[in-house]
């Protein structure tokens, strides 16, 4: 058991010790470079990963591979100055640039072949400051006030940087002029220059508002005159058609009660002839009807009617008869006195 045991620390020894003496890490942010003891430098980078070497037979350059900044800078920085420079007006500037810069892809195990290995970075630095000096010397006062100008010349340097960086295979991404100062007695005359350009500038408009003032003014009242005028002249062809239509209008009205009065005056004329030939007919059928009934009541059938009829209507009342009168049953006793009575027989 104890064998055993030893047997399985020694395999987790040789486990432990075979990456760390075969094998070397090379980190995300680093370009590795091989060499032997044989061939020398390999003619290949070495990116992320584990990379096998042999002890005492290879070693291994670690250069970055991400991106490197170039820094001039006047804010009290311990690892970086501003770049003073003297114009071709012979004014000495101060100037703030950023220099992005990296190795580039394939070609770091050159650097090291070349000897640049201990001092790429001095000699980026150096280059940079060579061809920032030459180029941003011919910008004058005006070109360094004008961000355009800055701009443009910003931009003409890198093509020329990357030029003369290919030699030790590093590779400008861009360069960024931040700031750009004189000194502080011809800052100060400058901010004075510009104090009163801008002063300058200030009066000038307040003149031009004046002006435009002035003018807007009299155009307003311009405007309101011919406003005032308009709206007269409006009021005018109103009232006017307002006159116009009013007096239509009562010619209308006046048509319009003549033309009532004569169809109501036609109307009662028609009515009151219709109502009296009317009355007449009336009156005609009256009389006929009265003339038709005596007619018809004249006759033995019409006395037999108008008998029937009484006869109906008639009522006696109350009547104390005597019969020791000889009279009686002359007057009441027969059919032939009653239809007497009635029919006037």
């Amino acid at each position: 058991m104890r064998r055993i045991v030893q047997i399985i620390c020694l395999l987790f020894l040789i486990a432990w010790l075979i990456p760390k003496v075969f094998f070397i890490r090379i980190q995300p942010w680093e370009i590795g470079v091989r060499r032997s003891l044989t061939g020398g430098i390999v003619e290949n980078d070495y990116e992320f990963g584990y990379q096998f070497r042999l002890p005492f037979f290879h070693s291994y350059y670690r250069l970055p591979g991400t991106l490197q900044y170039l820094t001039y800078s006047s804010e009290n920085s311990a690892d970086a100055e501003a770049l003073e420079i003297r114009t071709s007006q012979n004014n000495v500037i101060f100037v703030d640039v950023s220099i992005p810069w990296r190795i580039k892809n394939g070609e770091g195990w050159r650097i090291i072949r070349e000897g640049f290995g201990d001092s790429y970075p001095e000699k980026v630095r150096s280059t940079s400051t060579g061809i920032l000096r030459e180029t941003l010397a011919d910008l004058t006062n005006l070109d360094i006030q004008d961000t355009d100008k800055r701009q443009a010349t910003a931009s003409a340097i890198l093509p020329r940087l990357n030029t003369q960086l290919e030699r030790y295979h590093i590779q400008a991404d861009h360069v960024v002029i931040r700031a750009i100062r004189f000194r502080k007695e011809y800052e100060q005359k400058l901010q004075d220059k510009q104090y009163y350009s801008v002063q300058g500038r200030l009066d000038e408009a307040k003149r031009k508002q004046s002006v435009a003032v002035q003018e807007t003014d009299t155009l307003e009242k311009t405007i309101d005159k011919e406003i005032a005028l308009a709206r007269e002249d409006w009021n005018q062809k109103i009232e006017e058609l307002k006159t116009t239509y009013e007096l239509q209008i009562a010619e209308f009205k006046a048509q319009a009660v003549q033309y009532d009065r004569k169809r109501r005056s036609e109307g009662d004329a028609f009515y009151s002839e219709l109502k009296a030939e009317g009355d007449l007919a009336e009156a005609k059928a009256e009389a006929l009807g009265e003339s038709l009934k005596a007619k018809a009541l004249a006759t033995r059938a019409g006395k037999t009617f108008s008998a029937i009829t009484a006869a109906s209507n008639f009522e006696l009342g109350d009547i104390t008869l005597n019969s020791n009168n000889p009279d009686f049953f002359k007057n009441f006793a027969s059919m032939k006195s009653w239809r007497e009575f009635f029919l006037g027989e």
